[in-house]
């Protein structure tokens, strides 16, 4: 489907390189996995093995390789194993063009060292750029109801990878926003507050035509997915910008100065943006049971992958943990079915190796994961 969203823009850096998939990755005292070497494939890797063996683990692993942080927690030093001082992931990136990218991440209890190519990064966003990774797990459903804040941060990371000029304005929104609060903050007169409206509200706007032309586009691609998984499903996205459209940001801004200066922040702006996702012009909580809504959550992110390749974006990797959580055996097979047909690389965790055979579904490779064990499944 011809989505009319216009060509990306990459960087010097990215940039001529087809990414394909994770080839490999060498783990080294993450959670309860002491030490791993695993070669996957750049289909679907089914990952398997009883409860608390480190299943979910090894999907944190590989989403530390393009986000440098846990999808399970903010404290990273709880991924360090126990008693041990640090950990190490080296990840190896193949290309359409037949190079290996190696992406480097050793956390200690301090900090950080995080290579690419064998260089220090200067941004953590430039890895989404190299390895862009979509995760639904048991806190996925943030998306629905965790606040505009989480909804936010996952349409950003979209948009990092995919629209160079994103990530540019809103690295200059939030320089100018931090000023602008600092300046709120230390009851500056209001000339020298207004004085970082004009660059606010350049980036704003950028910001603000990108994230709802993508949303416009997105919503047709999550549709087609609903089709297959929850037949009959019509969704509507809703984007709401952070202030009032009947108004110029410009306006909003001076309108909402005084306020501003009493309680210390700007309270307009993209930093206030948000999306919400109806059924019937009504919130899908309303509508759906916990399992059809982990179902549309899949097809959303589905969606952005499809988005991607209409793009020419690197789809990256898309992490399923807990296949069997909240489905019924009809949604999991048709769920396993779209995965299937997603072009892009997946690593799917399960209790059950019965789910191999679901449907007929294709898996690449197999692994089987035990007390921190993995080993592959020939």
């Amino acid at each position: 489907m011809s989505t009319g969203f216009p060509p990306i823009r990459r960087t010097a850096d990215s940039l001529s390189d087809t990414i394909t998939g994770l080839l490999s990755l060498d783990i080294v005292d993450f959670r309860n996995i002491e030490t791993a070497r695993l070669l996957f494939s750049g289909g679907v890797n089914l990952i398997t093995g009883p409860n608390a063996a480190g299943k979910t683990s090894l999907l944190e692993a590989i989403f530390c390789l393009g986000r440098v942080r846990s999808f399970r927690t903010l404290d990273s030093n709880q991924l360090i194993r126990n008693g041990q001082s640090a950990y190490r992931l080296v990840g190896r990136i193949g290309t359409a063009e037949g190079r290996t990218i190696p992406i480097g991440i050793e956390r200690q209890q301090r900090g950080y060292q995080v290579h690419l190519e064998s260089q220090p990064i200067r941004r953590l966003s430039d890895l989404a750029c190299r390895f862009p990774v979509n995760i639904m797990a048991g806190d996925t459903a943030n998306i629905l109801d965790g606040g505009p804040r989480f909804r936010r941060q996952s349409l950003d990371w979209a948009l990092f990878h995919v629209e160079h000029g994103y990530r540019d304005a809103w690295q200059r929104y939030a320089r100018a926003l931090r000023q602008r609060n600092a300046a709120l903050r230390s009851h500056a007169p209001a000339r020298e507050v207004s004085a970082w409206d004009p660059e606010l509200v350049e980036s704003a706007e950028i910001l603000d035509s990108i994230r709802r032309r993508y949303l416009e586009h997105l919503e047709p691609h999550v549709r087609d997915e609903l089709r297959d998984l929850l037949p009959g499903t019509t969704l509507e996205i809703r984007y709401q910008s952070g202030w009032t459209r009947e108004r110029s940001f410009q306006a909003v801004l001076e309108r909402t100065l005084e306020k501003d200066g009493v309680q210390g922040y700007t309270h307009v702006g993209p930093h206030r943006a948000d999306f919400l996702l109806q059924v019937d012009n009504k919130p899908v909580q309303a509508h759906f049971s916990r399992g059809q809504q982990k179902t549309l959550i899949l097809a959303f992110l589905m969606g952005q992958v499809k988005l991607q390749h209409a793009m020419n974006a690197t789809p990256g990797a898309f992490l399923l943990d807990d296949l069997a959580s909240e489905l019924d055996a009809e949604h999991q097979t048709r769920i396993l079915s779209s995965l299937a047909n997603l072009q892009a690389q997946v690593f799917v965790t399960a209790i059950d190796i019965g789910v191999r055979q679901s449907g007929g579904w294709p898996v690449d490779k197999m692994f089987h994961v035990k007390h921190g064990g993995i080993r592959e499944v020939l």
